[in-house]
């Protein structure tokens, strides 16, 4: 008989996991068995339910080192660089960077994802050895009940072995805990077989999504799941299984999984997906990461927030300053596109399309007639989200011993690569005349120092290398260079501000109906030897005109731009492209660039070139590979010798 601890559980899987229960002997506190714990529906709910509220540390951007962090950090569009002197973090995040992570027991940037995720794994496991022996009518529950549990635990145990799957490749699998004490590793392809057998013996008995299963494993992420597997067949196994991914999107457009507000179908605008109220307004979520910030558990905004950003947006919380957009994913978008200016804070200006999260940016949390200031290399100064350089030099009317208030700050020289015209000018001008910079601009010009950095590169590591200004127009930071406002920030979900009903209670997506609308066109144009088919054309165009105002999607400009596809614009590289505009932030990138033959990043614009730290945690991109998987960690090859390292790692 299995016995283990509420306030204890040993969840980890022996040979997998360190820091695990290892002496079973000992007897915790408050010991009970699997028969005499649950008791009732609620017990059982709750023991199905834990593997998910863990799910919240890996599979989300909550600020722990799961997969969503080490796929999106190894990828083209999101990195977290050094900021002065923030950031450096022993060179994890600038491993991830460069491809030059390693399976040393001291690389905690695959050791933790690795931890994680099996860890979440043991949770479905533990619970399925429980479920194994009780007595279900005995607590009012049914047969029926049970398989349903049960098989909803496989497919979540499956969905924890496909995320595993693509980031490590060859894996063990395990499902039973402990057994056996050191499983060995499986190829790929076997892993995928395994996954693909869980989810064919399970997905059809599951319960069809609707709003009460929000955040719960169903037929619909089922169905997502099998979209998944079989677009990435080729890579995982070395077959395509076009036509099955194809048969599985079908299922999910017709609605045969269910929806989870109503019939599923793709959501009206860009914004209602990822909402503090999209459990109740998306209808085209397949499955979430439920929050519900008045009971602790939100998805907040930690990673990504800047210093100040509750006064930016009038939030409960400000960010560590962490991930920012590289110039090369912002830069993807065109003008017109609303996501560039809803999603991302970034720039200088008064927004687009009813948008505007562009600075100087007023304190809307004080409610002050000042601006929000930045506190590191910018003390004192408005903050602008930017990649290049800004310099004014001023000229201050009056003189020393004027009363500040009577004193006007007039910009006479403007250096701005990205913002070059009046309208940037004048509205820096006015926040350098908030009451706060006012006197430290005024202060620096009576001592003799006109000039008035805005942002530029900074490196705190090694400051004898800290750049001169510049106002080349190519002017890029390496990863190790960059400022406390460098870069776009993120903003795709908003919490909403302070007072709101729903503050924080916004659900992570994990599969929505815009990714199986994107698989079934790529599907169609790999079946048709890269080429677009109109229907693949139909399917991109009817999620990306969300993106743009009415009267310009169908003008002739949207066409001429590149906005509205054709089957002769829309190309494979442009497919990329496309889906990289519309899942930034989704933990897909990395997945995407490996299938679309572009990990080794094989595009215009790559954030940085050479240099940086002897521990690799800044200098050349690793274009080797075999770094489309990531290491074995070493800590787990240390407890476990039937484990095999990845190729290109020995």
């Amino acid at each position: 008989m299995k016995k283990y601890s509420i306030l204890y559980v040993c969840l980890a899987v022996t040979g997998l996991l360190l820091g695990g229960c290892t002496d079973l002997d000992v007897v915790p506190f408050n010991e009970i068995t699997a028969e005499t714990f649950y008791k009732n529906a609620v017990q059982v709910q709750a023991g199905v339910e834990r593997p998910y509220t863990h799910a919240n540390a890996w599979a989300c951007p909550t600020g722990q080192t799961g997969s969503w962090r080490i796929s999106e950090l190894a990828a083209d569009q999101l990195f977290w660089p050094q900021k002065g002197r923030h950031g450096y973090d022993g060179g994890d995040w600038g491993r991830l960077h460069y491809h030059s992570w390693t399976d040393a027991t001291t690389d905690g940037t695959t050791w933790n994802a690795w931890r994680l995720m099996f860890w979440g794994m043991g949770f479905t496991n533990n619970t399925l050895e429980d479920f194994e022996k009780i007595d279900f009518p005995s607590i009012r529950l049914t047969e029926g009940d049970k398989a349903a549990y049960i098989g909803e635990l496989k497919i979540l145990r499956a969905w924890h072995y496909l995320k595993l799957m693509d980031l490590y490749g060859n894996i063990p699998v395990v499902t039973k805990v402990g057994e056996p004490l050191s499983p060995p590793t499986l190829p790929q392809a076997e892993v995928f077989t395994f996954i693909e057998q869980e989810l064919n013996e399970n997905a059809e008995n599951m319960f069809q999504l609707e709003n009460a299963l929000a955040g719960r494993v169903t037929r619909a992420a089922a169905y997502a799941m099998y979209v998944e597997m079989y677009l990435n067949a080729e890579v995982w196994t070395g077959t395509p299984r076009w036509d099955d991914c194809i048969r599985y999107c079908d299922k999910l457009i017709a609605g045969d999984g269910g929806g989870l507000n109503g019939k599923m179908e793709l959501d009206t605008d860009i914004d209602i997906t990822y909402s503090n109220d999209n459990k109740n307004q998306s209808k085209e979520a397949i499955f979430q990461i439920a929050y519900d910030y008045n009971k602790g558990m939100w998805l907040g905004r930690g990673d990504f927030g800047s210093y100040n950003e509750q006064d930016i947006l009038n939030t409960n919380n400000n960010g560590n300053n962490g991930i920012v957009v590289t110039s090369n994913a912002y830069n993807a978008y065109h003008a017109q596109d609303l996501r560039k200016h809803s999603w991302f804070m970034y720039g200088i200006g008064d927004g687009y399309g009813g948008y505007n999260y562009q600075g100087p940016y007023k304190d809307l949390r004080r409610k002050r007639n000042d601006y929000v200031l930045g506190t590191e290399e910018y003390t004192g100064l408005p903050i602008i989200f930017c990649f290049k350089p800004i310099k004014a030099v001023v000229s201050v009317s009056g003189s020393r011993g004027d009363a500040v208030a009577n004193r006007t700050i007039t910009i006479t020289e403007w250096y701005s690569p990205e913002f070059p015209g009046d309208d940037a000018k004048l509205k820096i001008q006015e926040a350098l005349n908030g009451s706060t910079t006012k006197n430290l601009v005024i202060t620096n010009y009576d001592e003799g120092k006109p000039e008035v950095y805005l942002s530029g590169a900074y490196n705190g590591q090694n400051p004898e290398l800290q750049y001169s200004w510049s106002t080349k127009n190519d002017y890029r930071y390496m990863w190790q260079d960059c400022a406390e406002n460098t870069g776009a920030r993120y903003n795709k979900y908003k919490t909403g501000q302070t007072g709101d009903p729903n503050y924080g209670n916004n659900h992570f997506i994990l599969y929505r109906l815009s990714d199986v609308y994107f698989a079934k066109a790529e599907a169609l144009m790999r079946k048709n030897g890269g080429a677009a088919t109109q229907d693949a054309v139909d399917l991109i165009n009817v999620v990306k005109k969300r993106a743009f105002l009415p009267e310009y999607w169908e003008s002739a400009d949207a066409i001429a731009n590149g906005d509205r596809y054709t089957t002769s614009t829309l190309t494979l590289d442009e497919l990329l492209v496309e889906r990289g505009r519309e899942f930034v932030f989704e933990g897909k990138r990395r997945q995407d660039l490996i299938r679309f033959g572009k990990f080794e990043f094989a595009l215009d614009g790559w954030w940085d070139g050479n240099g940086g730290y002897a521990d690799g945690s800044g200098g050349t991109l690793n274009r080797d590979p075999s770094r489309r998987l990531f290491a074995i960690p070493g800590n787990a090859l240390q407890a476990n010798p039937n484990l095999k390292q990845n190729p290109g790692y020995n």
